[in-house]
């Protein structure tokens, strides 16, 4: 029987979901039912039918006539197509079914001007790890158990030179003592390795001990970094109620009291729809303003292009109020005035 691969549609959204639920119960035999759901629950049929209208959404199936018996799911962020699943059912193996959704993911993500692919694997995969090394894949980094519970590796093919865009991004994050700027630092640092990124971190402290000013700087990028330091960020968060003009960036995240009831027209570049109440968002949605860094660290990983479904958040955070920071972050991420 011929086989196609063509963009997957809503109609054939269920079997692809239980083809991958099939995969995952292969891949994770050996795990408990929670952590098997744990993969399972980020690709319920309804929310993967609502991202099908996405530009950035790359959702392949491989159909024998009307029926499907592959799949690909990746998603490009910041001129990267990330590969997030693959899979073939099990009676359709063997066939050259993965290379040739490999061969099309690749080819839609030169079309959409990606420099370079990426994908995660599981070390005892060895035929899948094969055939992306047939493909171009190499490995970059080794990520142990304890960041996302299963030993995994990174795997890299270049697609294009990397474009200076894409080279290096600064980050400055400014606020408080109190505040969490170390903690969100910290977590944003650590989420950008996990995505294969090279990344440099510098936390500055007024002198004053306690009650001071705090800010994070932060670099990542592709490629080595060379200078870790920077005097303005291409984006910055203050959630400070004071201002620190001091504080340089391209594009600024402020919590909006800093700004009074008007604009102060002062030279920080914050559109109106980046001065966002930060600590009210906390009182009014989580009941504590301590809530705020974790909505703030959702809209910056939203204004920076990064695909929150990629994030094992888990392995970021401590277990006390693990769940409410993360809905905290998720809040952020799609919040809109």
């Amino acid at each position: 029987m011929t086989f196609a691969i063509e963009n997957l549609k809503e109609s054939d959204a269920e079997a692809t979901v239980a083809l991958f639920r099939h995969i995952i119960d292969e891949l994770h035999a050996r795990s408990l039912e929670v952590e098997r759901l744990h993969f399972k629950d980020m690709y319920p049929a309804e929310d993967v039918k609502k991202r099908l209208g996405d530009q950035d959404c790359i959702y392949l199936v491989g159909k024998e006539g009307d029926t499907v018996v592959s799949f690909l799911f990746a998603w490009i962020s910041n001129g990267v197509g990330n590969i997030h699943w693959i899979g073939v059912a099990p009676e359709h193996r063997k066939k050259g079914y993965g290379d040739k959704l490999l061969e099309e993911a690749i080819k839609r993500f030169t079309e959409k001007g990606c420099y370079e692919a990426k994908l995660f694997t599981y070390p005892a995969e060895k035929a899948a790890n094969d055939l992306f090394q047939k493909h171009g894949f190499k490995e970059t980094a080794f990520v142990d158990s304890r960041f996302f519970g299963v030993n995994i590796i990174l795997m890299v093919r270049k697609i294009t030179s990397v474009p200076e865009e894409h080279r290096s991004k600064k980050i400055v994050l400014a606020g408080e003592a109190g505040q969490g700027i170390k903690l969100m630092a910290h977590a944003l640092a650590n989420i950008l390795a996990k995505l294969g990124k090279e990344v440099a971190l510098n936390l500055v402290y007024d002198a004053a001990v306690r009650g001071g000013n705090i800010h994070a700087e932060i670099v990542y990028s592709d490629a080595p970094i060379d200078v870790p330091f920077f005097e303005e960020a291409d984006i910055g968060l203050q959630l400070s109620k004071t201002l620190n003009l001091a504080i340089r960036a391209k594009h600024m995240l402020i919590e909006s009291s800093a700004c009074d009831a008007e604009c102060k027209r002062c030279e920080i570049k914050c559109p109106a729809s980046d001065r966002i109440p930060f600590e009210k968002l906390a009182v009014e949605q989580f009941s504590s303003p301590i809530f705020v860094n974790m909505i703030a660290l959702g809209r910056l990983l939203s204004k920076i292009g990064i695909n929150i479904e990629t994030v094992n958040f888990a392995s970021e955070f401590p277990s006390q109020f693990l769940n409410e920071n993360i809905e905290a972050i998720r809040y952020g991420y799609t919040y809109k005035d």
